[in-house]
């Protein structure tokens, strides 16, 4: 059986309607966020060294929940980010680190290919753009939160990373940003990952940062007059 490769545009990036899938169990990409790679296995080398000599793109998708037991081949969420290899530094042992610049969320529809990677038809998913700016001021304001309730118990983020959460005007982009660098489980992400509509994304986001706040002030309150270089011993 033959498949059309034919390709979509998206941010006036050609997107291929068939690319290589890295299954991964701890890693989402989002559109317009890096990502860095640790490429080693040999079937993701080869992938790599394919990808580099063609368009320069790969899809990443999350493994679902239970992978552990399904062998070999475990099966990643339909739902994956496109991206673009922006910087890559290979190793002697033919290993390498690699920056990728997500492009678009796709859907996967078909796997063409199992071995020795994963190539499957893709279709661009567009979602809305950045029609609940109205919630920009909300979602700044919890990430500030968050980062006041983080620095209570000793995990103060980074001053760069808030200045540049800050600094992002596109609502679309900053849920998804947010998304990727103040949420801890990778099925979350995934949830926002899967979720098209902005305003619904800010929504769920909104939520989940709000139930992250609760637990570090809980943990706080748990905590009392104990210094935080303390918390764990007893």
């Amino acid at each position: 059986m033959t498949h059309a490769v034919a390709a979509v545009i998206v941010c006036g990036v050609r997107l291929p309607k068939q690319i290589a899938v890295m299954p991964l169990p701890n890693a989402i990409l989002f559109p317009r966020v890096l990502l860095p790679l640790y490429i080693f296995e040999p079937r993701y080398k080869r992938m790599l060294a394919d990808c580099l000599k063609g368009e320069r793109m790969f899809a990443v998708a999350l493994l679902r929940r239970g992978w552990e037991t399904e062998g070999r081949n475990p099966t990643p969420y339909p739902i994956a980010s496109i991206g673009v290899i922006r910087t890559c530094m290979a190793r002697p042992d033919g290993s390498a680190n690699v920056i990728l610049e997500g492009v678009a969320r796709v859907q996967i529809s078909e796997y063409v290919k199992q071995r020795p990677y994963r190539v499957a038809l893709v279709e661009s998913l567009e979602g809305s753009e950045d029609v609940a700016g109205g919630k920009r001021e909300p979602l700044l304001k919890a990430v500030t939160q968050l980062a006041h309730a983080r620095a209570r118990m000793g995990a103060d983020l980074p001053k760069a990373v808030l200045s540049a959460l800050r600094s992002v005007k596109n609502t679309d982009y900053l849920s998804d940003l947010v998304s990727y660098t103040l949420l801890d489980d990778y099925y979350d992400k995934q949830a926002m990952l899967e979720t098209l509509d902005t305003d619904e994304r800010l929504d769920k986001l909104l939520a989940l940062l709000q139930k992250k706040i609760q637990q570090f002030e809980l943990w706080k309150t748990l905590q009392g007059k104990l210094p935080n270089k303390h918390v764990g011993h007893n």
